[in-house]
């Protein structure tokens, strides 16, 4: 066979250039023991030569296989065809034509559902024609899925149910699905519990390195004076992508002469500019350029963030990965690639295209502020003339609704907003001053006028008002200077918090106290400068584990435990020493007396004895006030770990010799267990103290009793274990490996749950003293807490390097963490972010609250009804049965709920679920619903303009009155509390006042789109919430009181107090606001940056309510601003007390922590 490279395209099972990596083997052995598997990966990475080649080798072995391009089923199908087109895929693949009559066969099926037609289909024919055999279905293409006009989410459950008929129809133990594509688990299905993919293995496809490239070699034998070299010049251009790769070895091939050592890379690197690099649009065939750019711009909501993150790659050279979904979708355009936990680009040819000039002109067509933007990025943030005011901040809000962007546009965007707000208070004080200098001016002429013998003594007066002016103006603006400084600080704190907890706290903390001495006059929250110090302290607050840091090691901490009676904490080092410290941070002892790195530390369970492990191949046991007490000598090799059964007579050890030992108090070796080939690195005694559990780098987990005989074998191929832990009721025992992985087994050694969520090398597994929880610690610089059905509760982000161990204090409430980068931390764990609610619907289409604001009603994307009270406790949660829920309301006894949905349905139940009224309006969407207070009757409002009103009072609604009020959607409908009138509100902001007489008021609200409409408590005031960020206060007979603006975000939903005094107002950006009578700004709250759609006070006005678009709650307290920030002020100093008292030298930074402060 000639030797050409294939640039393009699916190689042959047999092509010369086919390069074998480490996926060819990880995908074809997944594929043999009948696991699920996919590929996820970039375009041109070699996915589909991979599934070639695999088939073939799979046929060759007697396996029955066949492949779907999910593009040759069509995009622009409905389901019955689609599912019809894979079935005959399938027939065709599997060589059925001549056996079978497919036709008749679907003609006869074509009333069953589809998903069930193809279970049939595998059921009564492939099972049928392959007894026993061995089948294996591959889907290429599976993004294009996404295209598609009706949701995916069943052929995933179909391929789970597959899966899971393993257990009840041998059949399907035949069948293995693998899935190939550019796309992520998320991006195909919106709930990934009911999907393959927590079930399937993910092959990691990679670029080839240099000796997987080998075989490329051959085709430059002729060419080039040293193939090897010149592959490996090759490869630095291109880092290994495979398609690069064979495209710049067609070109080396194709060189006009022979190329010699001097001068071959010299030619090569000639050859990348102008052949690849140099007008690379015009050649760019086949298409593979292209490909990355139209990947990156494809969603203009994302762009702006995907580019931004490539930004900050080509200026710091990387950037550290945080899995997250905008990462992932960069990962997925080909142009980065994840090295050493960081996003570095792919090669040099990438970034010589994609350069910091090709960037630029992308954002400058993405951004509608790209000049002003970038002039204000060089001028270091300062030139504040580059910000946009007006109209053009505006428009550019509105433009970033629904976008992701980078960090540097909301900055921009943030400083923008300050400084508008900014310029309208200036304004605005310039206005009155400049009124009251007039009122000043015409009072003293006419003063002048009858006393002119005073003329010198007022001159000398107005003087020193003169004076008094300007000082109070310089005083101003030193003051506007010093809110600006804080503000900044405050938002470096809130992204220094993703990472250094504590450090974000303590900045917060600082600016937070600037601002209490500049607002401790007891000014209203719309006079103060800035109000991020506060915003941020409540982000912080709310979100904030990390309790305290224990520093004093030189080197890496590799072992940390809590003594049991919870006093104590030691830390273990590769600096040869141990630390003891008090359980608030306070270093007590220092035990020296290892001849080498410690990297075990345990207590014994009277909290009397501290037992160590170290490279020295010893064991020691102090006591706490740092006496050696006994060496343990035996062990051949370093020593890794130690622990002490529960009654306190046994010790137990495990060393790189491939042993683990036991032994007794006095230091006498009892027992050796021998079993494993390669070094043991953890021991876990039963909570019994009968047993032990030992891991080992060479794959093995062993249980074994005191008398050292095997009870279990647990064995995983290629994967090293690291740590083992028994549950506190000796049920499950829990292992971590080498590959980002946690399990759990049954005692019998029946895996029973898999935690994937690290992405490096899980380093330790213990579980919490209560037996409800496990926490993991990972070379990825994370700690993750897991419940026992495999959810992931919350990642501890803070350390700079590798953890190596994680434990639960002895009462569960804190957990201790032990890291390379020689410090270990305490984290609290019964903070409010565990008792916050964590649901996380697919996103809420509509909530309420009842009207005693106890109870709150939320409709959902995935077609539940749920009603919880404002603790987050689930009430009731039923289906409703409607296509998409567009309004929500309780009656007045929150004993019925009303739903208006696009179907042309509004629908009644109790709070329970049972249906107890339904309307149907034809065809028309039902946009707004409202109970009357005093009479069975509700309004609907209609997406043509219409409002009606039903009588409820039996279980057959009757039409009483129907109105046209506009053209365009009823967006909110709300009755006064008295029942007399009805305030109607379209979506392009005409408001109507209906009253029982039938006299109406109608006018526009000159608002770009109302969202709500609520009545005051006394019914007197209206209140509407519009897109255009205000809202708008009127009287019930019409006329505009005032306008609130707090931004231009907009406005979703409002909430009167129960008093009438206060107006709650929840915003797209997640801001919540409480505005006074006079209209003036008193409160601020932000949680996160979900957009919030229901807001309420509670009864007594002390609290409000916020649910924001992913289902959570949140309580905030009212008080007065000063109160606020003080009350903020003494949570973080309690939060910081125990870091404080450790590092007496910070608190001099916080004088507001000083005691007695």
């Amino acid at each position: 066979m000639t030797y050409e490279y294939r640039i393009g395209g699916s190689l042959a099972h047999n092509h010369p250039t086919y390069v074998e990596r480490k996926a060819d083997k990880d995908l074809l052995d997944t594929l043999k023991a009948g696991e699920y598997c996919y590929i996820f990966n970039c375009r041109q990475m070699g996915k589909s030569s991979l599934r070639v080649r695999t088939i073939h080798q799979l046929q060759k072995q007697g396996f029955i296989c066949t492949s779907i391009d999910i593009t040759s089923l069509g995009s622009e199908v409905n389901l019955q065809k689609w599912y019809n087109g894979l079935i005959i895929q399938l027939f065709l693949g599997f060589n059925l034509g001549k056996k079978f009559n497919l036709k008749a066969w679907l003609k006869e099926r074509e009333d069953i559902p589809p998903v069930q037609k193809l279970k049939d289909f595998l059921e009564q024919i492939i099972f049928v024609e392959f007894p026993q055999q061995k089948i294996i279905i591959c889907f290429d293409e599976i993004d294009k899925l996404i295209s598609l006009d009706f949701s995916s989410d069943d052929f995933f459950s179909f391929i789970r149910f597959c899966y899971n008929q393993r257990a009840e129809n041998k059949n399907y133990e035949q069948l293995t699905f693998a899935l190939f594509g550019v796309t992520t688990p998320s991006d195909l299905i919106r709930e990934k519990t009911q999907t393959s993919f927590n079930i399937g293995q993910a092959i990691e496809l990679t670029g080839f390195t240099l000796a997987e490239a080998k075989p490329l070699e051959e085709g430059l034998i002729e060419k080039v004076e040293s193939p090897y070299l010149a592959l490996k010049e090759i490869i630095y251009w291109t880092g290994g992508q495979p398609f690069l790769t064979q495209k710049l070895c067609q070109y080396v091939k194709k060189h006009s002469g022979f190329i010699y050592l001097e001068n071959q890379s010299e030619i090569i690197t000639q050859l990348v500019n102008t052949s690849l690099i140099d007008n690379w649009e015009s050649q760019d065939e086949p298409v593979h350029f292209k490909t990355i750019k139209d990947r990156l711009l494809r969603n203009e909501q994302k762009a702006g963030r995907l580019l931004g993150l490539y930004q900050q790659i080509l200026k710091h050279g990387a950037i550290e990965v945080d899995d997250s979904s905008e990462q992932t979708e960069l990962k997925l355009s080909g142009l980065v690639v994840e090295k050493n936990n960081k996003l570095i680009a792919y090669n040099p040819i990438y970034q010589a295209i994609f350069n910091q000039e090709w960037l630029i002109k992308q954002l400058e067509k993405l951004r509608p502020y790209s000049e002003a933007i970038n002039a204000w990025e060089l001028s270091n943030y300062q030139d504040e003339s580059r910000l946009l005011r007006g109209q053009s901040l505006k428009d550019a809000l509105i433009w970033t609704v629904g976008k992701s962007l980078s960090n540097l546009d909301y900055q921009f965007l943030n400083a923008s907003q300050k400084l508008e707000q900014k310029d309208i208070e200036i304004n605005l004080d310039t206005e009155r001053k400049a009124n009251q200098i007039l009122i000043n001016a015409n009072q003293k002429a006419k003063q002048m006028i009858r006393v002119g013998s005073v003329i010198l003594g007022i001159s000398l007066l107005s003087a020193i008002g003169s004076a008094i002016a300007t000082f109070q103006a310089i005083e101003k603006q030193q003051e506007a200077q010093l809110g600006t400084q804080l503000q900044q600080t405050s938002e470096t704190a809130l992204r220094q918090f993703q990472f250094q907890q504590l450090e974000a706290l303590k900045s917060s903390m600082q600016a937070g106290q600037e601002l209490k001495n500049i607002v401790k006059d007891q000014r209203i929250l719309a006079k103060y400068p800035t109000t991020s110090p506060i915003i941020s302290l409540q982000q912080i607050l709310r979100q904030i584990q990390e309790k305290n840091q224990l520093e004093g090691h030189q080197e890496a901490v590799t072992s940390v435990a809590f003594s049991p009676n919870g006093n104590y904490l030691a830390t273990a080092s590769r600096d040869n020493t141990v630390k003891l410290w008090s359980k608030n941070g306070k270093e007590l002892k220092t035990l020296k007396g290892h001849q080498g790195a410690i990297y075990g530390v345990a207590f014994s369970p009277d909290s009397k004895t501290i037992a160590t492990a170290s490279q020295d191949k010893t064991i020691k046991l102090w006591d706490l006030q740092g006496k050696e007490l006994a060496t343990l000598q035996g062990h051949k090799g370093s020593v890794y770990s130690v622990n002490f059964s529960s009654n306190g007579q046994l010790i137990a050890s495990t060393s790189r010799d491939e042993t683990a030992r036991l032994w007794n108090l006095k230091g006498q070796q009892l027992r050796v267990f021998r079993g494993h080939k390669k070094s043991v690195d953890d021991v876990s005694f039963s909570p019994d103290g009968k047993e032990i559990a030992t891991v080992s780098r060479d794959g093995s987990l062993i249980i074994w009793n005191l008398a050292g005989e095997n009870l279990l074998t647990i064995q995983q191929k290629l994967l090293p274990f690291y740590s083992v832990s028994f549950s506190r009721d000796a049920k499950y025992i829990a292992a971590a490996t080498g590959d980002g992985i946690t399990k759990i087994w049954n005692k019998t050694g029946e895996l029973i749950l898999t935690l994937k969520g690290h992405i490096e090398n899980v380093n330790s597994v213990n579980f919490s003293p209560d037996g409800k929880l496990l926490v993991t610690a990972s070379s990825d610089g994370t700690a993750k807490i897991w419940n026992l059905e495999g959810q992931e509760i919350t990642t501890l982000k803070g350390h700079l390097e590798p953890v190596y161990e994680a434990v639960f204090s002895p009462d569960g409430k804190s957990l201790a963490t032990a890291s390379s980068d020689g410090t270990a931390k305490l984290w609290q764990i019964n903070s409010t972010i565990y008792t916050q609610d964590k649901s996380s619907e697919i996103g809420l289409t509509s909530v309420s609250f009842s009207p005693d604001g106890t109870e709150i009603a939320k409709a959902n994307k995935d077609g539940y009804l749920i009603v919880k009270n404002i603790q987050s406790k689930e009430l009731s949660k039923f289906i409703p049965d409607l296509e998409w829920i567009y309004d929500l309301d309780f009656s007045l006894n929150h004993q019925k709920i009303a739903a208006a949905s696009r179907d042309g349905v509004a629908k009644i139940w109790d709070n329970k679920g049972k249906v107890l009224t339904e309307i149907e309006i034809d065809s028309t969407p039902v946009y707004s619903v409202s109970f009357s207070p005093n009479l069975p009757e509700i309004a609907i409002g209609l997406g043509d303009g219409r409002v009606e009103i039903w009588d409820i009072q039996n279980q057959k609604p009757i039409l009483k009155k129907s109105i046209q009020v506009d053209v365009n959607p009823i967006s909110s409908l709300a009755f006064s509390p008295d029942g007399e009138q009805l305030a109607i509100a379209s979506r392009e902001g005409i408001i109507q006042l209906l009253n029982q007489d039938d006299f109406s008021i109608k006018f526009a609200s000159n608002q770009a789109r109302i969202y709500q409409i609520v009545y005051s408590p006394d019914g007197q005031k209206i209140a509407t919430a519009s897109n255009d960020g205000t809202v708008k206060i009127w009287h019930r007979q019409g006329q505009l009181i005032n306008t609130l603006r707090g931004d231009l975000f907009p406005i979703y939903s409002i909430a009167f107090s129960n008093d009438g005094k206060f107006l709650a107002t929840a915003s797209s950006d997640g801001t919540a606001r409480i505005w006074d009578e006079a209209g003036q700004l008193r409160s601020e709250y932000k949680g996160d940056q979900n957009s919030l759609l229901g807001i309420d006070f509670t009864s007594n006005r002390q609290q409000l309510i916020t649910i924001s678009q992913n289902g959570k709650i949140q309580t905030w307290q009212v008080e007065n601003e000063l109160s606020r920030l003080n009350s903020l002020l003494n949570q973080g100093c309690q939060w910081l007390d125990d870091y404080l008292n450790s590092h007496p030298q910070e608190r001099e930074k916080l004088t507001v922590c000083k005691p007695n402060s």
